[in-house]
């Protein structure tokens, strides 16, 4: 798979082969538009989700 980061377009960033969407490539281009050279890759953002995801997770 490309690197979302050098895509033109939003929609070329996050479109899948079957046609449907990836949040994580989606975030990591938009990463990239906010902060020119300094975005995040798509395995970081997807870390940034597991993180975030098994916080929530957890019992108070």
């Amino acid at each position: 798979m490309t690197d979302p980061r050098k895509a033109k377009t939003l929609g070329d960033a996050a479109q899948n082969p079957d046609g449907t969407f990836n949040g994580a490539r989606a975030l990591s281009w938009l990463s990239e538009a906010l902060n020119p050279g300094r975005g995040a890759s798509e395995a970081e953002v997807q870390a940034i989700y597991d993180r975030m995801h098994a916080k929530k997770a957890k019992p108070l």
